[in-house]
């Protein structure tokens, strides 16, 4: 995750209007309790699908992950293990290499692209996205290999049965900062390529996997307007902009059902020129080129004290948390690719 300072989720509360699921933080936490089976409700399920997420092959794949993602040789090893898993389960994966010609970088890198065909080549494709590399000194288990593993579970769930739309399953390289100062090359590159033509929607994932459940244990910026936002970091937060309400909503369904909470933020787009770390991290470049896309995470360094450092290991991560993430994101590419209305509020 491209991010320092004051965390663009922070900003974002400041300037927008506050959303868990239409109604206020302390009746949200009023009944709510973590579920143990999660999954999504019958009646808005593809019924060709289980769409229920294996919380130990999760872990499984940050485990294997976990190791300094910078170097293009440690690149590579990620690359191997991630084109494997997916031809595992029949999906191939395709290598789009990059360089100045694409992000005006002279630094070239190389996204890896999958796709599972719909039954609707009318309905366009579901972008579901997260970025590979890491920092140089940190093994990057929450960033970003908790969303390294969400992106192969989905595989292994959506190649199982068809859908209505395309699901693309992406890769990107580069999304940390470069030794040119440069960042955000891979969702660059991919989001002026062909494969961006049909996009209807992305869902792009940085950090999902880290949670903390004592009281102050989730931080945020000072001044902070808003005085009922949630002490503990034990929520998924989903922050897009405000024209992109089918994305959003799309998370709402699973979120009355099922643990973790999950916590939107609609922006209005008249604000990013004002707020430049709303854009930092890989949906920024879907929102240049007006591709709606919503952007989910565990709030990163307002939460994970082992946020870019080598103490960013499997052993940190929340495993029931991660597995309601992945379940969360999930059921809203289930909608999504199937075109299910969210619920009314």
């Amino acid at each position: 995750m491209r991010k320092s300072g004051l965390f663009f989720f922070g900003l974002a509360a400041i300037i927008l209007s506050l959303v868990i699921w239409g109604q206020s933080i302390p009746q949200m936490l009023a009944g709510f309790n973590p579920a143990a089976s999660i999954e999504l409700p019958a009646e808005s399920a593809p019924s060709i699908l289980d769409l229920t997420v294996d919380a130990e092959q999760l872990l499984n794949h940050v485990y294997a992950i976990a190791q300094p993602r910078y170097d293009p040789e440690q690149k590579a090893i990620a690359r191997q293990y991630i084109t494997a898993q997916l031809a595992s389960y029949g999906v191939t994966t395709i290598s789009q290499s990059y360089g100045l010609a694409e992000t005006g970088s002279a630094l070239e890198g190389a996204n890896l692209i999958a796709e599972i065909p719909g039954s609707d080549s009318a309905a366009g494709a579901i972008v579901l996205g997260a970025h590979y590399d890491t920092i140089s000194n940190s093994a990057g288990a929450d960033d970003n290999g908790s969303a390294i593993a969400v992106l192969i579970e989905a595989a292994r769930i959506f190649s199982a049965g068809p859908s209505t739309a395309t699901l693309k399953l992406v890769f990107f390289d580069q999304e940390e900062q470069q030794t040119d100062g440069s960042g955000l090359l891979g969702s660059l590159a991919y989001t002026k390529s062909a494969n961006a033509t049909d996009i209807k929607g992305a869902v792009i994932l940085d950090m999902v996997g880290y949670a903390c459940r004592d009281a102050g244990c989730q931080r945020y910026p000072p001044r902070l307007p808003v005085q009922t936002l949630p002490q503990t970091g034990d929520f998924l937060a989903v922050l897009g902009l405000s024209t992109h309400t089918n994305l959003i909503g799309a998370f709402v369904l699973s979120a009355q059902k099922h643990w973790p909470l999950v916590l939107s933020l609609p922006i209005p787009e008249r604000t990013l020129s004002l707020f430049p770390d709303l854009l930092r991290s890989d949906h920024a470049p879907f929102w240049d080129k007006n591709i709606p896309a919503v952007f989910v995470t565990d709030t990163a360094n307002f939460r994970n004290p082992n946020y870019h450092t080598p103490r960013d290991l499997p052993v940190t991560l929340d495993a029931s948390f991660l597995a309601g993430s992945a379940q969360h994101i999930v059921n809203a590419i289930a909608m999504l690719l199937n075109q299910l209305p969210p619920p009314p509020p």
